[in-house]
Order: C-alpha cells, then structure tokens, then sequence
C-alpha cells in the first residue's frame, strides 16, 4: 500500500501522561472544546454514518480523493460522538480529540487492541496500549492531510490504497459505536 511516510511527519500525540495533561489543558485554553448536551451524541453517530456512505459511494465512482477525506471525517465524528455522551463536550480540532480520548480513557487499553488498524501489526509488535491504537487513528488524519495539501502525490494513489483505509475505518468505526 502507498502510504506518506509517516515517520517523516510529526504527529501530535503527547508521549507520556504529563504531555498528556498538558496538551488537554492547551486545547481547554484554545477553547478547541465546546460542551453540549450528552444526549446529543447521536447526532454524531447518523453524521458519521452518512460521511462513510458518501466515502463509499465516492469510492465507487472512482473519486478516490473526497472517498479518503470522508472517509476520515466520518471517523472524526464517531469520536465525538463518544466524547459527547460521555463527557458533554466536542472537539473542533483533530489533535485534541484524540488527547481527549486517551485522557478521559474512553479509548482503554482493551479497546485499543481491538481498534488497532492493522491485524498483523498487533502480532508483530505485541502493541498493548491506547497510545498505539490512537497513533494509527492519527496515522488516518496524516493520510488525510496529505490528500487535503500535496494534490500532486495523487498521481501515486491506487485505488487499492484507498479500499484498504475505507476498510480499516468502517471497522474502526464499528468498534468506536459499540462503545457507545
């Protein structure tokens, strides 16, 4: 699969618990939070939804650029839809919806085992933490923004590149709705 190489890009993932704090205290303060009502969460939920039936459908008309970029915002939504209903608020920025997922542990460490994207990764490294599954979500959002800021490494693409992470986000997603 043709991917960006991911070790050249930073993510925005803090490494240890104080980064951790300290990024969720950051996005508080960038007001990248906005509280809403806890039974709104299924909105998130029929948004998201909606977002992977147009990926699917973008997909199958060959448009694989907007079947990537719906693709992850329809993940995007299901994780708000988990911080809805479990902390009354939502994340308008992509990095401190994750900080918030692994503070709040909503996504644990068992879960995180399930949402890993990639089967075989899991057996090969022993992965075992929540750091890990939320890397290969943020791995999503960096494949994203390269379809979103270097349109001309599209030439690269396959349409079996963009099957393959429509795959791994449908099951991401089913995952995260059991959870909810």
């Amino acid at each position: 699969m043709l991917t960006m190489n991911l070790t050249m890009v930073k993510t925005r993932l803090p490494k240890t618990e104080l980064a951790l704090e300290k990024a969720y205290q950051n996005c508080g303060k960038r007001s990248k939070f906005r509280k809403i009502d806890c039974q709104q969460f299924p909105d998130y939920m029929v948004r998201s939804q909606k977002d992977l039936a147009s990926a699917d459908n973008d997909f199958k008309n060959g448009d694989y650029y907007w079947a990537r970029i719906k693709a992850y915002q329809a993940l995007f939504h299901m994780l708000n839809a988990l911080l809805v209903k479990n902390c009354g608020y939502y994340s308008k920025d992509h990095g401190c919806i994750l900080a918030a997922l692994l503070k709040d542990k909503i996504i644990t460490d068992k879960i995180a085992l399930q949402l890993h994207v990639v089967v075989e990764d899991v057996i090969k490294r022993k992965i075992t933490s929540s750091e890990d599954a939320v890397q290969d979500i943020d791995d999503l959002r960096i494949q994203r923004n390269f379809a979103l800021y270097q349109p001309k490494a599209w030439k690269e693409v396959t349409e079996k590149d963009i099957e393959e992470e429509l795959r791994k986000i449908r099951n991401n997603i089913a995952i995260l709705a059991g959870l909810l």
